[in-house]
């Protein structure tokens, strides 16, 4: 499984970021998404703009294209979806 960083943006007219974060492990349940997990949030301060709060989301997915087919499957609003890299400092 490779993880994934998810931009959002939720409109906080259809719901907020925790109610958003927290009933899309439940939706990929109900909709039957087996191989995507949301791992974690990181919320961001609201912008000036009321409407729209960002949030910033770990999931696992086996690749780009599954995680694209599933946020699009429960209409998740992703701005930017980008591979995590794990970069070690080696000893010489």
């Amino acid at each position: 499984m490779k993880r994934f960083i998810v931009n959002s943006k939720v409109p906080q007219i259809q719901l907020n970021r925790l109610t958003c974060i927290i009933g899309t492990t439940n939706v990929f349940e109900r909709t039957g998404i087996k191989d995507v997990f949301l791992k974690t949030c990181y919320c961001c301060s609201p912008e000036s703009n009321a409407e729209v709060e960002k949030a910033i989301i770990e999931f696992e997915a086996p690749s780009k294209e599954a995680l694209e087919a599933a946020l699009q499957k429960i209409n998740f609003p992703a701005d930017s979806i980008v591979e995590v890299t794990k970069l070690e400092v080696g000893k010489n």
